[in-house]
């Protein structure tokens, strides 16, 4: 099964309420919120693809506040707090 396609099953019937990226070098790390609570994290490394998703009982802002912590990370969370 692809990433794209476990990312899914792991979400099951919860929404995404919100996204956010983490970008460093050739990584990309998305990261969605469900509506259920907890978030699902999935890597992308250019060239090599995407890895196994992973979902995280942890709210998006927290993961956020990781990622910004880290040097060389730029992070972009275009749906505001609600």
């Amino acid at each position: 099964m692809n990433a794209i396609m476990e990312a899914a099953k792991l979400q099951g019937s919860a929404q995404i309420s919100r996204r956010a990226w983490s970008t460093r070098g050739e990584t990309k790390v998305h990261l969605w919120e469900l509506s259920t609570g907890g978030c699902i994290l999935l890597r992308h490394e250019k060239g090599a693809g995407f890895a196994r998703p992973v979902r995280m009982d942890t709210t998006l802002e927290a993961l956020i506040e990781r990622f910004r912590g880290r040097i060389e990370n730029r992070v972009f969370c275009p749906d505001a707090l609600r």
